[in-house]
């Protein structure tokens, strides 16, 4: 054993001047309290270093403390293990439940010089480990300021509210101010741990994550005052600076006048720090910046009660804005009278919470599709803000004020109270028509395999026969329109979504509709271009499936077929 004390410690440092070398050793203690260590090659970091502990024997052993100790280094501490543990040289030290601390070099320690080559032998092995592990481990938790746009481009010459899209990085390099009228700061455990997980699910590789909407009010070029979304952006910003993130946050500037908001300001430090202790990854900082984004809603004047009805904190969540989230704030501007755009955008708010689903298959699917069938433009359905841009307020000419509005499915968008009229006018309409007897018998026997795709096509060309003519001969259009889809079925292998709403496009059917004055031109236009029949298929495979299904779902509705052609038409093709 080699006594440890300050004749060792000079000896030490003599063998390694580039290295700080401290110690324990005081004159009265203990060969076994004492100690001294060397930094590894990371020659500043203090809290990881060889060690010489006394004792009976005596040893050299790695030793990771503080920081290197803390989740942050975690991967750090793994690939030191990794890449040594199968070195029989080595033994790490674990504690029990605790992490790894500590790896000592089996060396047998005789005199001075033995503790040299062990602490040598120690730095050959580990040296090139540690410098490799913090390089890594500096690229992926080393922040650096926002290199993106900053400017957020709003173009209000012309508007007086304008909505973008942009990544919290953008956002926040502008000046944001919260105004003195705002509410404080008041975000518990609760909401900022759920925002938290939800930064944990933002995507790598550049996809972007919504988290919501933020409402602004433009003051001055780049500075704005933050009318709604505070409560976020406060708690981002302070999670940016949690992680060590270099880059300015004006915001953080911003100082809140009461005590109450003060001392929730300190709680969400406190608990960021606890929720990044249990684990976050190291580039956790860049996808928040980069791939965070919102949809951000800039006025030019106050109106600050509009602005609260734009859009509700339910899109806080991850949730993207909807088209119609867009179309209620594209259409709430063309309203000049605050009282009735606040009116309209109660109403317009009730509808999305109590029939949702009838808005969208009645407007998003079924008026859609017939808009667009009518003057036979094809369509990507899977194209971006369609709906949107389907029911935008149209272009008009200045001079000549629009009038007339007849709610035609058809008809040019009036920009404002029109559209939320227009729109309400057709869900209501197609609320009835969903509750009728045809409709919930095409559904339920169309439903198995891909013949509900026909049923879906049947059902808008339904819907817009309904429109014209109410539910007069309504079986009656049912089976017709039903024997114009189901030639399409009866002479394709396979049902394409897109290709079977193309054949109902084609089919004019809709047109054929519009330009009925009388049921009777309809229901005899459209039996006329029925000649493809379903009975003399001979194979059983889903050709003949969905002939099998079209006879069941007319044999319940025969009792209302009241027109004898049709129902002389239905006998032939089902063989009653």
């Amino acid at each position: 054993m080699v006594n440890i004390d300050s004749n060792l410690r000079d000896f030490i440092i003599k063998k390694f001047p580039d290295r700080t070398v401290k110690g324990k050793h005081h004159d009265h203690s203990w060969q076994s309290s004492r100690w001294l260590y060397v930094t590894t090659v990371l020659t500043t970091e203090e809290k990881i270093h060889y060690e010489y502990l006394g004792g009976k024997n005596g040893c050299v052993e790695l030793h990771l403390e503080g920081k290197y100790l803390e989740e942050e280094y975690r991967d750090f501490r793994r690939k030191l293990y990794e890449k040594t543990r199968q070195d029989p040289r080595l033994r790490w030290k674990t504690p029990q439940g605790r992490n790894l601390r500590a790896c000592e070099i089996n060396f047998q320690i005789n005199n001075r010089e033995d503790v040299i080559d062990a602490f040598k032998q120690m730095m050959d092995i580990f040296d090139p480990l540690i410098e490799e592990a913090s390089r890594k481990h500096k690229e992926q938790y080393d922040t650096k300021p926002y290199e993106g746009e900053v400017s957020l481009n709003e173009n209000l010459k012309n508007e007086q509210v304008c909505m973008l899209g942009c990544s919290l990085g953008q956002l926040i390099s502008n000046s944001l101010i919260i105004p003195d009228y705002q509410r404080n700061y008041c975000w518990e455990d609760k909401e900022i741990t759920a925002l938290w997980n939800s930064l944990k699910e933002i995507p790598k590789e550049g996809k972007k994550y919504h988290l919501g909407t933020i409402i602004l009010q433009k003051l001055d070029e780049n500075k704005y005052a933050v009318i709604d979304g505070q409560q976020r952006l406060v708690t981002l910003a302070l999670v940016l600076k949690e992680l060590n993130y270099k880059g300015p946050i004006p915001l953080l500037g911003q100082t809140f006048r009461s005590k109450e908001s003060d001392k929730h300001v300190s709680n969400c430090k406190w608990l960021i720090k606890q929720l990044k202790a249990a684990g976050f990854a190291g580039d956790l900082w860049h996808r928040i910046l980069y791939n965070l984004n919102f949809s951000v809603l800039i006025l030019t004047e106050s109106r600050l009660d509009l602005a609260y009805t734009f859009f509700s904190n339910e899109n806080s969540k991850g949730v993207p804005l909807s088209d119609f989230d867009i179309l209620k704030a594209h259409h709430l501007r063309y309203i000049h009278i605050e009282e009735q755009a606040e009116h309209m955008a109660m109403r317009w708010n009730k509808m999305m919470s109590d029939n949702k689903e009838q808005l969208n298959k009645s407007i998003a699917k079924h008026l859609f599709r017939m808009r667009k069938w009518i003057r036979k433009r094809y369509y990507n359905p899977n194209a971006k803000r369609i709906v949107k841009d389907e029911f935008s307020a149209s272009p008009i000419i200045p001079e000549i004020p629009p009038f007339g509005e007849s709610f035609n499915f058809n008809e040019k968008i009036q920009g404002g109270t029109h559209f939320f009229a227009y729109i309400e006018f057709f869900v209501n309409k197609y609320e009835h028509f969903s509750s009728l007897r045809q409709v919930k018998e095409l559904q339920d026997k169309l439903q198995r395999e891909s013949h509900w795709k026909y049923a879906d096509v049947i059902e808008t060309l339904l819907f817009a026969y309904y429109l014209k003519f109410g539910d007069q001969y309504l079986t009656d259009a049912l089976f017709c329109i039903a024997s114009v889809i189901a030639q399409h079925r009866y002479q394709t292998n396979r049902a394409m979504t897109y290709k079977i709403q193309e054949y109902a496009m084609n089919s004019e059917i809709v047109m054929m509709i519009e330009q009925a004055t009388s049921p009777t031109f309809f229901l005899a236009e459209c039996l006329q271009t029925a000649k493809v029949s379903g009975k003399t298929l001979n194979d059983e495979n889903i050709k003949k499936r969905f002939y099998h299904q079209l006879k069941e779902l007319f044999e319940q509705l025969s009792d209302e077929l009241t027109e004898p052609t049709i129902t002389k038409k239905y006998n032939y093709e089902y063989e009653h």
